[in-house]
């Protein structure tokens, strides 16, 4: 039943293309402009803030406009600040847009998450966010080969792979999943329904965040070249897309708890094993490290996102895809100093003590949960559903039924429990 999320994913590929283009873009073109490496690091930080405020913004967008009309909406955005960014003059501008463009991708990458993970089953969930992440990864690693730093010409490209990816959603009709029920974000709820999730989440967020600032740091202090230490990040992503999809299609057939933590121990021995690598070693020995190390922890994300997904409702999905996306970020964002003070005290080899005790706690976190406690999945939809329509504004012109069913509140005029604090429902505890 992938076809259906075909055009989603289309668009997600040409959306991370143009996202990877900018990654590459933005930095030259400040320090083109005379900007300090302080000015240009606030600017990251402000790419930060936006992102995390986008993800609490999207759910609303979503149950207001639906999955189609906010995606629509949210590439206008984004091509408009892509109109806006050759113009910026200063830190302030440049900030500002760039904080901007953090609130735009975020609530594409809420959409997308968030529909594929409504629009997929428990059958085939691991195996479609798998053949997500590998097509974005993909299209992320392709998009700085396009730069051009001369003239506004990455810009234009960048406009252009934006508009695209509106095409796919727009001209096709794909199966469109049930509006969101709830919008707000509830993090200590999303916890009581999935922990294993949020937590795996952000320890993904602390870990690999940490890997991918200090891969290249790493490489250089155990005495590769600096190409040799780049092109450890290439390892990283290369091993993972090997490996998304395998394992993707191995947590559909077994409990995804299992699944997570049995990755999260592999990343540990590994983490462990890199650590013991001395100074000098082979550069192909490293790569191989690096790229075993991907293949494992940098697929976790996928996996948390799938198990969320089969023990929420189903009108809860847009804002557990959002929260799991500001936690996972928010572990980027505070792994790395601790990592940076790890290495300065034991060299190279902490950056792997660090990630081998993010491992190790996140496989020990989830064996003890599912000790604790079984497996719950969401109720399932009924045997009968109608297509939902794209919003519920759109919904009163079919009357007052598809309304009541769009909506999730019931026909006695009594707001379900998905609309109150999450955890109140059958899978409290989880």
């Amino acid at each position: 039943m992938m076809a259906p999320l075909l055009p989603v994913m289309a668009a997600a590929v040409l959306m991370q293309a143009g996202n990877g283009l900018l990654q590459a873009l933005l930095p030259l073109r400040m320090q083109a402009q005379g900007l300090s490496a302080a000015d240009i690091g606030m600017v990251a930080s402000a790419y930060g803030i936006g992102f995390a405020a986008g993800c609490l913004a999207a759910p609303r967008v979503v149950r207001k406009l639906g999955f189609v009309r906010a995606y629509a909406g949210l590439a206008a955005l984004m091509a408009i600040l892509a109109l806006a960014l050759p113009l910026a003059g200063g830190s302030v501008g440049w900030v500002l847009l760039r904080a901007l463009t953090g609130v735009g991708f975020a609530g594409l990458f809420t959409v997308i998450e968030g529909w594929i993970g409504s629009g997929a089953q428990d059958g085939n969930r691991g195996r479609i966010l798998a053949v997500y992440m590998v097509t974005t990864k993909l299209a992320l690693m392709t998009g700085p080969l396009l730069l051009d730093p001369g003239g506004d010409q990455p810009f234009r490209l960048l406009i252009l792979l934006i508009l695209l990816s509106v095409l796919p959603v727009a001209l096709t009709r794909p199966v469109r999943p049930a509006l969101p029920t709830a919008v707000s974000l509830d993090l200590g709820g999303l916890f009581r329904l999935a922990p294993s999730a949020l937590v795996g989440c952000f320890t993904v967020g602390v870990v690999t965040g940490t890997m991918i600032a200090f891969a290249p740091l790493y490489g250089l202090r155990i005495g590769l070249s600096e190409p040799a230490a780049a092109a450890l990040l290439v390892a990283l992503q290369g091993g993972s897309l090997l490996a998304q999809w395998p394992l993707g299609a191995l947590s559909d057939r077994r409990d995804r708890r299992v699944v997570i933590a049995a990755v999260a121990a592999a990343g540990a021995v590994l983490s462990a094993g890199l650590a013991l690598l001395p100074a000098g070693s082979p550069a192909w020995l490293v790569w191989t490290g690096f790229a075993l190390w991907g293949s494992q922890v940098l697929c976790i994300y996928a996996l948390c996102v799938a198990h969320a997904c089969d023990v929420v409702p189903p009108g809860r999905i847009v804002p557990t895809v959002s929260g799991l996306l500001v936690v996972w970020a928010a572990g980027a964002m505070v792994g790395p100093v601790p990592g940076a003070l790890l290495m300065d005290r034991l060299g190279p080899s902490g950056l792997f003590v660090y990630a081998a005790a993010g491992c190790t706690a996140l496989a020990a976190f989830v064996l003890i949960r599912r000790a604790v406690r079984e497996r719950e999945r969401a109720p399932g939809p009924p045997a009968f559903r109608p297509l939902p329509p794209d919003s519920l504004t759109g919904a009163a012109i079919s009357g007052p039924r598809t309304i009541v069913e769009s909506s999730g509140i019931e026909s006695s005029g009594t707001p379900p429990a998905d609309i109150g604090p999450p955890g109140d429902g059958p899978s409290e505890g989880r």
